[in-house]
């Protein structure tokens, strides 16, 4: 039964479809929290080495009536200045008595990963970064098997339980194995949710379900500066538990949403393919007779079909029909390969290294600028709000330029604008110490978010397309999963940025540029017909088609 057909018998933008849709878009915020609300429950406040001048175990060795000593505190250490008798020693000391944090209490302050232990709170989003390779590796194969539906909500009650423990945790082991946790179960949603979208509406319609889908994003994104900025008052635990609020109504997208119509016809759930139809004609005022008919015809023949299997007494004659169709079984089983195949054939293996490393660089510089944006000079919640809402006009050109331009040069235009402007925004901060200097510097930065954020989406897109169909799925996992080594790597930017300010956006920007350059070796596929073999891809190098007249 072709699904396209029924959506659109149903309506293509008909009112349960939409309902369905717009209640899936309001799930995307459990799935943005997660990687970024460290920015501001991880923020590390001003502070300093505490007083350490009652602690007789090293006062009593340095003063006597002949010395003077003088402590001056700094973050990481102390400086003791001695006058022994005229003589002025300075001695540079660890903190000995901790420190003393100001503001308010957030990760960093409470279990004091300063320092020396400053990276431990860089290592727990790498940490879940992992969760979410672990479930990016579990979640598919479970929502194929099991639907859709099913693993959305558990998953989605899993998130939201893991904040509220979060928010509860006394021990920073907990909080590590929380986030682990909370990274592997947001892939289910991350994953199944927009898969479900998709198979919401036909075919001609998933670019409004993609430009949609992205602006819902980049507006769940925005949404975390503002809950940060209304509890920047009270301890970070506040904001675990605000955060478990939004998922709230998970426990109820059971009844909420619907199972995919796809997934039903596709593993002949006949029953429940036909309370699907029956809902949807009901919502859209639409007469389902004719569909529920042929539903109940092609449930019939499967029905025949599946007591024939069951038979083994029953040998059917092998038509030539049927010989044919047993023939191209066998060929596609035989023309099954492997991924190593990617690394035999250069016009394989040249462009999979350009789009893995483009995956690895745009992941690096969109997490990274996000997680960067509270060492930026300004407001950090203004700074993170507009990083997420610039991916907005970023959607608008990317849907004007993607067809008209190609997906190549759409992508290099995007890439080459995050580059240069990452780049300018480094130089400017490294010689800049004027407030005008500093705002084109952030402005700058902010450009670089708007390019990385449509070349991301252009190379989300063609990936797929230059691969041949047995590789194709593989070829797409491996470049997700170097997006998943750069997502990694991003928190330490934050490290590096508080150090050296001007650091991050020039090694973002440089690593742009670069990949602007290896872009020539990726073929155009806009207008050309998917490959199914090594050949079609070579095909794809052609600079000249052969049309007939």
């Amino acid at each position: 039964m072709d699904t396209d057909r029924v959506l659109r018998s149903l309506g293509k933008f008909g009112r349960f479809q939409l309902l369905q849709y717009i209640y899936n878009l309001s799930c995307f915020p459990m799935m943005a929290f997660p990687i970024v609300i460290y920015v501001f429950i991880g923020h590390i406040p001003d502070f300093r080495c505490s007083s350490f001048e009652d602690d007789a175990s090293y006062t009593n060795r340095k003063l006597n009536a002949s010395h003077n000593v003088i402590f001056q505190y700094h973050q990481c250490d102390v400086t003791v200045t001695t006058n022994l008798s005229g003589t002025v020693v300075e001695e540079t000391v660890p903190c000995r008595a901790g420190f003393e944090l100001s503001g308010q209490q957030t990760v960093a302050s409470e279990w004091e990963l300063v320092c020396e232990n400053e990276g431990l709170g860089g290592m727990t989003t790498t940490v879940l970064v992992i969760g979410q390779m672990v479930g990016a590796s579990v979640f598919p194969t479970l929502a194929d098997k099991h639907g859709r539906l099913l693993i959305a909500y558990t998953t989605l009650m899993a998130v939201t339980v893991c904040f509220l423990l979060t928010a509860i945790v006394p021990w920073f082991a907990g909080f590590v194995v929380m986030r682990f946790l909370m990274g592997m179960f947001s892939q289910g949603p991350g994953i199944v949710l927009p898969t479900l979208g998709l198979e919401l509406f036909p075919t001609e319609l998933r670019g409004f379900v993609i430009s949609s889908g992205t602006v819902a994003w980049a507006l769940s994104l925005s949404i975390i500066p503002v809950v940060a900025f209304f509890l920047r008052h009270v301890t970070w635990r506040y904001m675990m538990g605000a955060a478990a609020v939004f998922g709230i109504h998970s426990f109820f997208t059971k009844w909420f949403l619907q199972e995919s119509p796809r997934w039903l016809l596709a593993n002949n759930k006949f029953d429940q393919a036909k309370m699907w139809i029956q809902k949807a004609a009901k919502c859209n005022k639409k007469d389902p007779a004719c569909l529920l008919s042929e539903l109940d015809s092609i449930k019939g023949n499967a029905e025949k079909e599946n007591l024939l299997e069951k038979n083994q007494d029953v040998i059917p004659e092998q038509t030539p029909e049927m010989a044919g169709k047993f023939e191209k079984v066998m060929d596609s089983e035989s023309t099954q390969v492997s991924v190593l195949e990617i690394f035999r054939h250069k016009h394989l293996l040249v462009p999979s290294l350009v789009v893995w490393m483009l995956w690895f660089v745009s992941s690096l510089t969109y997490y990274g600028l996000f997680l960067t944006s509270g060492t930026m000079s300004g407001n950090m919640y203004l700074n993170f709000f507009l990083n997420s809402v610039v991916e907005i006009p970023s959607v608008i050109l990317y849907s004007l330029t993607i067809n008209r331009w190609g997906r190549r040069k759409t992508c290099a235009m995007f890439l080459s604008t995050a580059g240069v402007s990452l780049l300018l925004s480094g130089v400017l901060t490294f010689v800049g110490e004027s407030g005008m200097i500093r705002g084109f510097a952030i402005t700058l930065s902010f450009t670089g978010k708007f390019g990385i954020s449509g070349a991301w989406m252009a190379a989300c897109l063609f990936t797929p397309e230059i691969y041949p169909t047995n590789i194709r799925a593989r070829g797409l996992g491996l470049a997700s999963l170097a997006a998943r080594v750069g997502g990694m790597i991003s928190p330490y930017a934050t490290m590096f940025g508080s150090r050296f300010p001007w650091g991050p956006p020039v090694v973002f920007g440089s690593c742009a540029v670069l990949v602007t350059i290896l872009l020539i070796w990726i073929p155009e596929t806009t207008g050309k017909e998917l490959p199914n073999t090594v050949e079609d891809v070579k095909r794809l190098y052609t600079v000249k088609q052969i049309r007939s007249n």
